[in-house]
Order: structure tokens, then sequence, then C-alpha cells
């Protein structure tokens, strides 16, 4: 996970950290980037989805073992 966070563009990483390790809510996420919340949204929905086909592979494997 720390890998395929690590690859991600820098505002999606950051929005992604601040939401989901920091806890803060997409307003607050938004005022600490300096944008607005649609773009945290924007940023958290590419985000995901850029980790979760990161992932598929891994997973993939771990349902192997």
């Amino acid at each position: 996970l720390k890998t395929a966070l690590e690859s991600l563009p820098e505002r999606q990483r950051a929005a992604i950290q601040l939401s989901h390790y920091e806890e803060k809510s997409n307003p607050e996420t938004a005022e600490i980037l300096e944008i607005s919340v649609e773009a945290v949204e924007s940023l958290l929905s590419r985000g995901r989805r850029a980790l979760r086909t990161a992932l598929e592979d891994k997973r993939a494997l771990l349902m192997e073992e």
C-alpha cells in the first residue's frame, strides 16, 4: 500500500493522506490544500481508482497464497 500511495501524483496522495490517515473532512482537506471541496472529491476519486488498479495485481497474489 505504501508503494502504491507513493506512486500517486502529489495532490492525490495528499488528499488521501489527509482524508483517510489524518481523518480530515473534505472541507478541512480543501482548506489545507487551498482548493475547492469539489476538487478534493475529484482527487480522492482519482486517487482511490489508481490505488485500486495498482493493488489489483497484489490482491490476486495474496488470494493465491
